[in-house]
Formats: C-alpha cells, structure tokens, sequence
C-alpha cells in the first residue's frame, strides 16, 4: 500500500476519531479509500538551519548592460535615447536593438526630470472656495492642456507668508512654470522667482513695478468707478466691508481708493471700515456692525460678492430693505450675483482672460524662452438693482416734481 499525504493523512486521521465516535459516514470511508489508492509523495527533509534554494530573479537589464553589449559608452547610450540627432544613424540603431535584445527602457520620468519636461504647470491661489478663481483656473489649465500639460493646483490663503513654501513644493513636483495670485510680497519668494529657471506670471493685479509679470486690472481704479457710480446717485455716506489688508495688495488698494474717494469728495465714512474674513457670514456680521456704529449709512461698498451676499441677506432679515433704505454694491461678478435678490450691482473681473492669457504667455516662454509680459486689462461696474440714489434725497425729487 502506497505512503498517503501526510497532511491529508492527518486530516483523515482525526475525521476517523471523529467518525468512530458518531459512525463512519460515506464521505470519511470514500476518502480512505481514495488515500489508500494515492501514489507516493516525494517528501524533501531540510537540515536544521538550511533553507530551500530559491530560482534567482533575473535582473533588470540597466544603462550600463545596454552600452557594454552595444559597445558604447553610457553617454552614447543616453544620446540614443534623448538626444538621437546627436548620434550617428549606425551607433543609434545598435542601441536601440542592443537596449531591446535586453528588455531596457528608458525611464520617462527620469528622463523628464533630467530635461525639466515634465509637462507639468502649478497654480499657487489663495483658494478655489471662490468660484472667481475656480472660472480662471479653469481657462488656465484648459489652454494648456490643448498642448499637453497638466496643472497642478495649490492653495495658499490670503497670507503672503504661506506661498513660499507652497512654491517651491509645486517646483519640487516637476513644475516647469507658475501662475500666481497678487504682489510677490515675500523677499524670499522675490529671490526665488529672480533664478532664470522657471517662467511665473502673477494675476488679479496690475503692478507695472513687480519683479514677476502681471497678467491684472487696476483695483485701485476699480473701486473708485462703484464709489463715483454711487456719489453720482446722491450718496454721501458710505461704509466699506473690506478682508484684511495684511498679505493682499488688492485688498490695500480697494481700501486706499475708498478713502481717497470719500476724503477728496468731503463725503462721509472715510473711517467707517469694517474688516472681515471671505465668508458670507462675515458679510452678515459687517452689516449689523455697520447698522449699529454708523446707522447714517446709505450705501456699502463690498469688497467681494461673497461678503455682499451676506449684507444683502442680512439686511433683508433685519427687515431693512435693499436699494431703497441702503445701497450695496459687490466687487467680482460672481455667477449668483445677478441670481440674487435684488439682482447685485458689482465690478466683473476678467476671470476667464487672465486664465487664458497666463497660459498663452508661459507656454510661448516654455516653448521659444519668450519671457512673459506686463498685461493691463480692464474691469468695469455691472449695474444691477441693489443700488438707488438714497431715500432722503428721492423724497427730496419727488417734492420738487410736484
């Protein structure tokens, strides 16, 4: 009788207890059978402390297999590969079936990295909760994708202190140019951006004295058109939800032209700022602020449609009516703003044109080393109905029709 499997000899072992005790069943009495029948099994006994030989792997044929099989030197073998112009027709052909013979390939991603192709693009943006910056991003990383480039986005806040590390992070993957939000305000970034090796452009500002080009409006100017829109309808005091100044030169010039505007005119509420967070909740938060401390108010200037959002719906709560007890005016042209109730009178920011054009500009500088230019383009105020000329001075015009 043939030697069973011991580990099936051990199984059937204890079934067979097993059966003894309840009655051997059909199953246990067909498998003894069946180990009975079984051929021998070559069992391999391993001295104490050995182990089994293991195959060897075969090894991954590498640069150096190709150009002693090829009879060339490595730097012939790389020039095969990434620079084939540089090599004959004769040497570039036996390498190339020298590196096949031996299943080589070059590493793309090596081979990126070593020339700075990587055919990647970073966007350092405070953030993408704004759908104003989702609108450029989205013509930014579209234009270049048509030429085969994926972006890679990063989010920075409205510090100025936290892009410098988000920079380099974004270089450190492979990115071969940048597209940036604002004043380059750190001196370490400044230094950064000075090496010649990465083309960057900086939007949303218009700064003819950046280090990095500017691909933005004129923010200055900006709000100076919603406070002479306003002044033109008879407005005389004013208040302004603005975000803190501190890292944000668009927020610095919005607020320097509000108070150049309201001093120079001999207006009212040069001082009466109120300054919040990019939330609609801080809108709502300013507005009550601005009602209680300076109730004379008849029209705010929001610095963005967000912070507007939240005036206008608060105000509403409070039972204060928008246009004709209090005027606001939003900065933006954010896609709800004509959704909402009153229809929302803001400045539109070219969004989608600086997306397209940072694009246009860093791949002809990726491309040809054309450097990127200083580019102003234009903003200008949507007239909606969250504006009218003050309660007073219609009652005023009203009397004097009569």
């Amino acid at each position: 009788m043939s030697s069973p499997n011991p580990h099936q000899h051990r199984n059937f072992c204890k079934r067979l207890h097993i059966g003894a005790f309840y009655g051997l069943s059909s199953e246990v009495k067909s498998r003894t059978k069946a180990i009975g029948e079984q051929k021998p099994t070559k069992m391999v006994r391993l001295m104490p402390g050995k182990r089994a030989k293991q195959p060897k792997l075969k090894k991954k044929a590498g640069v150096f297999d190709v150009a002693r099989e090829a009879g060339v030197s490595v730097a012939t073998v790389s020039r095969a590969f990434n620079l084939p112009d540089l090599v004959s027709d004769d040497v570039r052909r036996r390498v190339l079936a020298t590196a096949q013979n031996l299943g080589y390939a070059a590493n793309p991603a090596a081979k990126a990295l070593r020339s700075r192709k990587t055919h990647i693009v970073g966007a350092a943006i405070p953030t993408l909760d704004y759908a104003i910056f989702a609108k450029m991003i989205n013509h930014f990383q579209d234009s270049f994708a048509q030429h085969g480039y994926m972006t890679i986005v990063a989010t920075t806040g409205f510090e100025h202190a936290n892009v410098f590390e988000k920079v380099k992070t974004l270089v450190d993957r492979g990115a071969e140019a940048l597209l940036l939000v604002g004043a380059i305000e750190d001196p370490a970034l400044v230094s950064y951006l000075k090496q010649p090796h990465i083309p960057a452009v900086t939007t949303y500002s218009y700064l003819p004295d950046e280090i990095v080009p500017c691909i933005g409006f004129d923010n200055y100017a900006a709000t100076q058109s919603a406070m002479e829109y306003l002044a033109d309808l008879g407005h005389r005091n004013f208040a302004m939800i603005a975000g803190s100044p501190k890292g944000s030169d668009r927020q610095r010039s919005r607020i320097a032209a509000y108070k150049d505007f309201v001093g120079s005119r001999s207006l009212h509420g040069a001082a009466n700022i109120i300054i919040r967070n990019f939330t609609i909740r801080d809108g709502t938060e300013a507005i009550r602020a601005i009602l209680d401390k300076y109730p004379e108010t008849t029209a705010v200037v929001c610095n963005t449609d967000v912070m507007a959002f939240g005036a206008l719906s608060e105000s509403r709560r409070l039972g204060i009516r928008v246009p004709q007890d209090i005027s606001i005016v939003g900065f933006d042209d954010a896609e709800y703003a004509a959704q909402l109730e009153p229809p929302l009178t803001t400045i539109a920011v070219p969004a989608e044109e600086m997306g397209r054009l940072a694009a246009e500009m860093l791949h002809s500088s990726l491309s040809n080393g054309e450097p990127p230019r200083f580019v102003r383009l234009d903003s200008h105020l949507i007239v909606r109905k969250s504006a009218c000329p003050p309660r007073a001075l219609k009652q005023l015009r009203l009397a004097a029709a009569v």
